[in-house]
């Protein structure tokens, strides 16, 4: 018997229009009032998953907020921060001079904002849309923060980013986290930061079994949890070496992919 599921945000549990399926909502509530835990596991900020913790009722039922790929677990039922890993400021500063050499733009974090330190792109401009955070401009990226954060987030034309990855794997790569969320998105973390890691140590701390666990993704930064859970599922939509790695594949996340596998599973 199952009794964790942990659901990717965009391109898995949303739809690509951003919005959940009315049908997976009440799914989703339901499933909660048998017992069973609910996990958001992001590359968003924790405030970036708020208006869909509330949407479905998280809080109420004892959920958790999985952000920045696992460097951060929030306990929902008491606005609790449970495991926290966050990126130095030092790192930071470094990745907005990378950032800088190659042309692509940069984002951090504030609670409630998006902090652009290299120009403001549409691909940033769309994830504060759907994260529904203010998003904006600075000249002093590597001086603006006082407080650590916990993710750097370098955006850009897929086919320009294609090529920056490399170069930037292999000078942070011994050091830091590094993956691609999306096309577009390369994330930067602390080392040994990923979903996996935090999905594991969730595991420890609330007792739930790795073979309990049901772990639903689209993105390679799912692929450590999907491949931890002792069921991984990938979307219809999931890029190929997410659906090599899966036990199961569903449907699309425009097709109701995450209502099926509750359906089959739960």
């Amino acid at each position: 018997m199952y009794k964790l599921l942990a659901l990717d945000i965009d391109g898995t549990l949303t739809n690509d229009d951003k919005v959940i399926p009315a049908e997976t909502v009440d799914a989703i509530i339901k499933l909660q009032k048998r017992g069973c835990k609910i996990v958001l596991a992001s590359g968003r900020s924790e405030y970036g998953l708020m208006h869909l913790a509330k949407e479905l009722k998280l809080s109420e039922y004892g959920g958790y907020l999985m952000s920045f790929n696992g460097g951060r677990i929030t306990e929902c039922s008491r606005s609790k921060i449970i495991y926290d890993v966050p990126l130095s400021l030092e790192e930071a500063k470094n990745i907005y001079l990378t950032a800088v050499e190659y042309g692509v733009g940069i984002l951090g974090y504030e609670k409630n904002c998006l902090v652009s330190g290299n120009g403001i792109d549409k691909y940033q401009e769309d994830d504060a849309w759907a994260c529904r955070m203010q998003l904006k401009a600075v000249d002093n990226f590597p001086d603006y923060f006082s407080v650590p954060f916990n993710k750097c987030l370098l955006t850009g034309d897929p086919e320009r980013m294609k090529d920056v990855v490399i170069p930037v794997r292999e000078k942070y790569g011994d050091r830091l986290s590094i993956t691609m969320s999306e096309p577009f998105f390369i994330d930067i973390m602390p080392n040994g930061v990923d979903k996996g890691t935090a999905m594991k140590n969730l595991s420890e701390l609330t007792g739930i079994e790795r073979e309990e666990i049901v772990c639903v993704g689209d993105g390679r930064n799912d692929l450590s949890m999907i491949e931890y859970a002792g069921l991984g599922v990938a979307m219809g939509n999931a890029h190929p070496d997410v659906i090599e790695k899966a036990d199961y594949v569903t449907d699309s996340n425009n097709d109701n992919g995450v209502l099926k596998v509750i359906n089959k599973f739960f």
